[in-house]
Formats: C-alpha cells, sequence, structure tokens
C-alpha cells in the first residue's frame, strides 16, 4: 500500500506559517534545541514563501491566515521582516485573505524601529522569558553575561507595543520555582503566561509536583482574593476539564503539525513544523512547488484516539497527545508521546483538578468568570506557547 492509499488526501488548509527568517541568536539558553548557524532568509526565499502560503493548494479558501516570524531571534532580521510585511499585504488578483502576523522574540531588541513594525502589522508576540534573574541565568548571551535586565527593560515596552502579547515561561529543574517566577513576570506587566516545561529535561518527579501543587496553593489564594491568574495553559486546562466533567470529549488532535500549521525554514525547505528543522526525511517539500509531499496525510490524519498509552492517564481529558516533532526526535514513533511531556502534564493537571475542585466547592465568582471565558488570542501563539 502506497502513502497516498494508507493517509487520502483530504481537505486541510494551512492557517498558520512559522516563518524562520534566520537560525542565528544572540542568546544561549542552556535548554534550546536549535543550532545557532549563521543562516538567514534571503528576501527571494522570503517572497517565494508567502506565495506559497496565499496559494489556493495550501492556504485553501482560509481568509483569517497567520504568518508567524521565528528564529534564532527574528527581530534581528528587521529589513527582511519589514519587506515581508509590504508583500504580504501587496494585492493580488483572486486572492482574498487577511494576514494577521505575530512573532516570537527573546526581547532583547527593542528599538524605535521595531515600535513601528510592531505598531504598524499589530503584530502579536510571544515573548521568551524565564522569570527572574535567578531563572535567567540559563539565558545568557554569547559573551555569558546574564540577558536578564535587558530583557526586564524591554518586556514592558514590548506590552505596550503589541495588541496581544504572550509570556512563554520555560521552566527546567534547575529553575522550578514557580510561583516566584510567575511573581517576577507579573511584575513587568505580562498580560498573560504560558509555563512551558522542558519535556526533554531529567525531572525529579516529587520536585516536580511540589512546584506545580504549590503553583496551585498560588493560584488557589488569588481568586480568593478575587484576581485569577493569566496562565494561559493552565485556564486552558481548567476548561478543558470542566467542559470534560460536562460530557465533553478529550482534544481530537495532538496539535496543528502538518496540518493547519507548517514551518518553513532559512532555505526554503518546507516541515510540518518550526521544530522539523532537522529531520529533512520529513520535509514535505520547497517553497518553489506548491503541492506539498504524500508524507503531509500522516499528521492530517493523526489523531489523539491513535496515541499509545493514554488510555486511563489523568491528563486525557485535556490532552491530544503531545508533540509529535519531540516524541520523533527521541527515536519513538509518530503515536507515542514524549515520556517528559507525559510526565509534566499529568502533574500540571493533577494541580489543575485540584484547582478547579477547590474553587468549584467554594462557588468562587472570579474563576467562574475564567471558566466562562475565551481564548482570543491567535492559534499560533497558542501552539507555538504550548511548546
Amino acid at each position: 500500500m502506497t502513502p497516498t492509499e494508507a493517509f487520502p488526501p483530504v481537505y486541510a488548509p494551512v492557517k498558520s506559517l512559522i516563518l524562520t527568517l534566520t537560525d542565528e541568536c544572540n542568546l544561549r539558553c542552556t535548554y534550546c534545541y536549535q543550532d545557532k548557524q549563521t543562516r538567514h532568509m534571503t528576501v527571494e526565499t522570503m517572497r517565494k514563501s508567502i506565495d506559497f502560503f496565499l496559494n489556493r493548494n495550501v492556504s485553501g479558501a482560509e481568509y483569517r491566515i497567520y504568518l508567524t516570524f521565528f528564529g534564532g531571534e527574528p527581530f534581528t532580521r528587521l529589513e527582511c521582516m519589514e519587506e515581508a510585511i509590504a508583500y504580504a499585504r501587496q494585492p493580488r488578483p483572486n486572492v482574498y485573505k487577511q494576514i494577521q502576523f505575530s512573532a516570537t522574540t527573546n526581547a532583547t531588541v527593542a528599538s524605535p524601529r521595531v515600535e513601528r513594525i510592531i505598531r504598524n502589522a499589530q503584530m502579536s508576540l510571544l515573548v521568551s522569558m524565564d522569570g527572574g534573574y535567578g531563572a535567567s541565568v540559563h539565558r545568557p548571551f554569547l559573551s555569558g553575561r546574564s540577558s536578564y535586565d535587558l530583557v526586564a527593560r524591554n518586556t514592558p515596552r514590548l506590552i505596550e507595543w503589541s495588541p496581544n502579547v504572550v509570556v512563554r515561561m520555560t521552566f527546567h529543574p534547575q529553575a522550578l520555582d514557580l510561583v516566584d517566577n510567575v511573581k517576577r513576570v507579573l511584575e513587568l506587566g505580562a498580560p498573560s503566561i504560558a509555563l512551558c516545561p522542558v519535556m526533554e529535561a531529567s525531572w525529579d518527579l516529587d520536585a516536580l509536583e511540589e512546584a506545580y501543587q504549590a503553583l496551585a496553593d498560588y493560584y488557589i489564594l488569588e481568586a480568593r482574593n478575587g484576581h485569577v491568574l493569566p496562565l494561559k495553559i493552565t485556564n486552558s486546562y481548567l476548561r478543558d476539564y470542566h467542559q470534560a466533567l460536562q460530557g465533553r470529549a478529550r482534544p481530537i488532535r495532538p496539535c496543528g503539525v502538518g496540518t493547519s500549521l507548517i514551518g518553513i525554514d532559512t532555505e526554503g525547505n518546507v516541515n510540518p513544523c518550526h521544530r522539523f528543522i532537522y529531520r529533512p526525511h520529513d520535509r514535505l517539500g520547497t517553497v518553489d512547488e506548491p503541492i506539498m509531499s504524500d508524507k503531509r496525510w500522516k499528521y492530517v490524519h493523526l489523531k489523539s484516539s491513535d496515541m499509545i498509552g493514554c488510555r486511563g492517564c489523568v491528563a486525557e481529558s485535556v490532552c491530544g497527545g503531545g508533540c509529535p516533532a519531540a516524541a520523533l526526535m527521541s527515536g519513538r514513533s509518530l503515536y507515542e508521546p514524549h515520556p517528559g511531556y507525559c510526565v509534566t502534564t499529568r502533574a500540571h493537571v493533577r494541580a489543575v483538578h485540584r484547582i478547579h475542585d477547590t474553587l468549584t466547592i467554594e462557588n468562587n465568582p472570579a474563576f467562574a468568570r475564567m471558566l466562562r471565558t475565551t481564548d482570543d488570542h491567535s492559534p499560533v501563539l497558542t501552539e507555538l506557547a504550548s511548546r
């Protein structure tokens, strides 16, 4: 049986494109998965990438689509970014699409030119930050100098310039004081925080559990004082768990990899997502040809019900099966969740269960309002934040 027969084509338009403008970065985060090479996307490749995305064979009839600038640090490539925004906005015959722009950034670059770009494009931002000064020791500059002071100075400015900001707070076993780091990020004015563990790390299960339960204590205390913490993934889990108790099924897919989301690297290779950059055998083609490889269909047809070992898991009601890229890069199949993802998600969900049950029994009004709200962030920010 051929791959096409095993995974038949269906209508699956791409809604989100992650465009890697550069592989180069001015930080050397100890846990980063990406090589820091001096590869930059050319203007020609950028234009081909946008044409590829706008082609009806790729984004189909989708009207609202999302273009995210990625790196490395994309704001070190301001000229290419400006040209990309202008080129994407050019009117095209028979192309009726609204492009929403976003970028991931380490918040080390914030200048008047950056402000103009963000404001002009109404650009949403995913700001990577680990927390306070102590946690940021794992995010030094190339020279070894701490990046914290500059990031702490720039983050409030980026929040002011952008209409939509999520701070992606990465944590690992050497920076596990979640409560203190959340407080430090909130002090900088973060409107939303996504807690993202380094799933490939070696976790002490007791320490991880203790950190999440301490976070649950903090969340409950704040809710009792009328304030729900703006923890993006935690609140999403809380809503999903609340709806699951009312009979809603678990999420249908692990994520949008290869389906609603694709990534294009600096050389113009089309990947199932940005994390597949070092798996050339999984590429779906190049921007020179607006028809993706038949390899795509295995991602399109991937369902949470296909995942191995999920039945009966404490996180089953809120989890679709984790990051396929991380699973494949660890030597597992597409249908086997990465064990680090399982460990960290279960600890998170146990904290979510306690938060939900405690505040529901107390009829907490602030918590009840949060459960009724919907997440208005762009889908690609949600996707990137959860990685």
